[in-house]
């Protein structure tokens, strides 16, 4: 796969912020292909599928996603084919614990954080309002629980005041 990254890093697509080019971004078993059109995807899809194809593998066309950002309400609909087989089209995905919407919002994204926050919170009250527990030992739970569920990935969250009465105070 190095080989075919390394392949990528010459073709002209992908999407270009100032001097920087970024055609995919990977995690683990996972990647992400960018580009700035339907066209220009397919193209890079094109691309891999012939690289793995010469080495005797196969994208499973069943596990890969197309999503596009948008920007108004209606939604773009665009066939992306992989051997025939048309690529599944998803308007939210969840991506290293956040979730992206093909709207570029984050609405739904922190609702899910604040609901897994309210979630530990809940299942941890009786802990918490217990007498027999320090006030360290209820620190630590805290600290070591209930924040980092409700900010994993919320560093890139825009604060809204609509969003406001979601949080509880912790």
């Amino acid at each position: 796969m190095d080989t075919c990254l390394y392949d990528l890093k010459e073709y002209e697509c992908g999407l270009r912020m100032d001097v920087l080019s970024a055609k995919c971004l990977l995690y683990a078993a996972g990647q992400i292909i960018l580009a700035p059109s339907a066209c220009g995807l397919q193209e890079m899809v094109n691309k891999i599928n012939d690289f793995v194809k010469k080495r005797g593998m196969k994208v499973n066309v069943a596990k890969t996603k197309v999503m596009f950002f948008e920007r108004g309400e209606i939604m773009i609909e665009c066939d992306i084919v992989i051997e025939g087989e048309k690529v599944g089209q998803v308007k939210e995905f969840v991506y290293l614990g956040s979730l992206f919407t093909n709207d570029g919002k984050h609405d739904r994204d922190m609702e899910r954080k604040v609901y897994a926050g309210n979630k530990v919170n809940g299942a941890l009250l009786a802990i918490m309002n217990s007498k027999s527990i320090s006030r360290q030992t209820r620190l630590a739970i805290c600290n070591g629980f209930l924040i980092p569920t409700l900010m994993s990935a919320s560093k890139r969250w825009v604060w809204q005041k609509k969003n406001e009465s979601k949080i509880n105070a912790i």
